[in-house]
């Protein structure tokens, strides 16, 4: 395999532009006075991206990984985790590029009046200047001791030194030229915020971590869970044989538990805890929405065993109410049903069911109503469904996706075609863009359906392996000028606002999309130590992003995520020992954000993990 030549002027620059961004302005200019004069002049300047060092190492580092993994041996490179203390722009005011002045400028500046100045306003043009050079090499860049030598990498690691031949085709250096250096464009190279990718640090989120035991009981596992509203901020827990109400007291970081700390069993933590009243013993909720503050609906399957040993499945569509203390059958026929979605407007309830190999739509306009007001069925499976307005909703499915409309009849307002087997749908209320998380074979597909074109569903074949999750940001109020103080709008052509899209996949990324441009891909975020991510979801105000599995949780700040692709915050699996958390269990995984974005759950066969989230 063919390696590219890694010249010292590479290197020397790569570390060079890694001083700058990382705060070390004192380091840059040193080196830059024993290496050359003005880095930014060599011809591959324009070619390195934004921390290029830092990703060049790793990518090493993965790579190390992959191999040690493929012949079964350890690593070559491992720092630990514990990294010291980090440090941030310890000397980066006045001699980095934060103030768009090359290093060597810095440099002529404290020659010539004995200390450095402070760096001049930055000005609106760029500056021009005069330098000699020759054939359009400049003479510092030929002065031997550039050290312009090429290491050549060595299938062991090692490198060594052999002097560089030039190229016959290489311009030879001549005196007679002088010319004019074209306009050199201000640095975009920003202290404050490249710091913050590099050193700033992480919050570990685990110490604060609080756990509900509450359910280590041999025949209750925890399928789903479900965060109340603002006004009752509960926790809604549903599966085998559980459906139970968790009222958890937000506390200080600094408050500790009188108990077992991080057990929820202390006084500190004082979780309060109602299980909801249901005419059944061995069941499994298969399904639940909030209905209101003081109302769920829920649908459970009963298993039932009769005089001669025969075990029969019972569905049953209920509404528990009076803050849990009674309950009213909806339906004993809706069958088994797998996604509820209350209409809040119109007071609707859609349930969707699978009888036999066919999908089943169901919408209750009065839940006290044992028949349903309106039915309808498809001719394949339905895996999940969003309400759209106050009377459309979308369902999707093996093969299908389809729009439908609640008139004085439920009729199919369009049919979109597709071969893929659609699983989760989300919908943006601002944009009206629908997404969709879809596989085909075994190729994943993410999918768009968007006004501006409602007639085809676009897709576009997932770039990670496995992908799992999807989730738009909510978007804040929007305030709607005056079109009477306004200069006439069709003059002055509006920029079309982003919709960010986040997804994430078990091969350890998260990615952010704009919607608005489908496909247009704008960050990919790997997880905390690669690891894989079944869920992604916003904070309800929209400010952070997080992506969670059973190993690890990583939050993003939507508002730093364009400078710092690095986290804010993590909570690793690993600092706790298996009685606290055990990422090995099987079953499924739950995660979800508090009504206020101050705490996310995780909730993983009989454990549920509270992780407060520092604002």
């Amino acid at each position: 395999m063919t390696v590219e030549a890694l010249s010292s002027n590479v290197v020397n620059y790569l570390v060079w532009r890694y001083l700058q961004e990382a705060g070390y302005g004192n380091a840059a200019l040193q080196l830059s006075r024993c290496w050359i004069r003005d880095p930014e002049t060599l011809p591959f300047a324009k070619n390195v991206s934004q921390h290029a060092l830092v990703n060049l190492l790793q990518d090493g580092l993965w790579f190390d990984k992959l191999q040690s993994e493929a012949a079964n041996v350890d690593q070559r490179y491992h720092f630990g985790r514990d990294h010291g203390r980090p440090f941030s722009v310890p000397n980066g005011a006045l001699l980095t590029l934060d103030q768009g002045i090359p290093a060597h400028q810095l440099a002529e500046a404290e020659e010539a009046n004995g200390a450095v100045q402070e760096p001049p306003p930055r000005k609106g043009g760029a500056v021009k200047r005069k330098r000699a050079k020759t054939n359009g090499i400049e003479p510092r860049m030929m002065n031997p001791q550039t050290n312009g030598d090429v290491m050549d990498v060595e299938q062991n690691g090692n490198t060594h030194v052999t002097n560089s031949v030039r190229a016959e085709s290489e311009a030879v250096a001549s005196e007679a030229e002088s010319p004019t250096v074209a306009e050199i464009p201000i640095s975009t190279l920003s202290i404050g915020q490249s710091t913050e990718i590099q050193t700033e640090k992480i919050a570990d989120l685990a110490p604060n971590t609080k756990f509900d035991v509450s359910i280590r009981e041999p025949d209750k596992t925890v399928e789903q869970t479900l965060w109340g509203t603002s006004s009752a901020p509960l926790l809604l827990t549903a599966g085998q044989s559980l459906l139970r109400l968790h009222h958890i007291p937000k506390h200080d970081a600094t408050e500790q538990t009188n108990g077992d700390p991080g057990t929820g069993t202390g006084t500190g933590l004082n979780i309060q805890r109602m299980d909801l009243k249901l005419p059944m013993n061995k069941y499994s909720i298969t399904a639940l929405c909030w209905m209101s503050p003081n109302e769920v609906v829920v649908s459970a399957r009963e298993e039932l065993v009769n005089e001669i040993g025969e075990t029969m499945k019972m569905n049953r569509l209920f509404k528990i109410f009076d803050a849990g203390e009674n309950y009213s059958v909806i339906s004993s026929t809706a069958g088994l049903v797998n996604t509820l979605r209350w209409n809040t407007e119109r007071e609707l309830l859609l349930s969707i069911s699978t009888d036999g190999e066919k999908g089943s739509i169901k919408i209750w306009k009065n839940n006290d109503d044992s028949i349903p007001a309106w039915s309808s069925f498809t001719a394949t499976a339905i895996f999940d469904a969003v309400w759209i307005s106050d009377s459309s909703f979308v369902v999707c499915g093996i093969g299908l996706f389809q729009v439908y409309d609640v008139g004085e009849e439920l009729t199919t307002q369009r049919t979109l075609e597709t071969r893929v087997t659609w699983e989760t749908l989300k919908y943006d209320a601002s944009s009206g863009i629908i997404a969709a998380l879809g596989i085909e074979g075994q190729t994943s597909f993410l999918g768009v359906l968007h006004p501006n074109d409602s007639l085809t569903l676009q897709t576009h074949v997932y770039p990670d392996p496995y992908f799992t999750g999807l989730d738009f940001r909510p978007q804040q109020d929007v305030i709607i000028p005056d079109p009477d103080v306004l200069p006439d709008s069709s003059l002055v052509p509006s920029p079309t606002p982003a919709v960010f899209l986040a997804t994430c996949s078990a091969s350890g990324v998260a990615r952010i999309w704009d919607a608005n441009e489908p496909f247009k891909y704008l960050k990919r975020l790997p997880t905390t130590d690669d690891s894989q991510a079944n869920n992604i979801a916003f904070s309800p105000d929209g400010a952070l992003l997080a992506a969670a599995g059973p190993d690890a949780v990583t939050i993003w700040d939507m508002e730093q995520i364009e400078k710092r692709e690095v986290p804010i915050a993590i909570w690793r699996a690993q600092d706790w020992d298996n009685s606290r958390w055990d990422p090995g269990v099987d079953g499924e995984f739950s995660f979800g954000w508090d009504p206020d974005s101050s705490r996310l759950s995780i909730a993983l066969g009989n454990q549920i993990a509270i992780i407060p989230v520092p604002r």
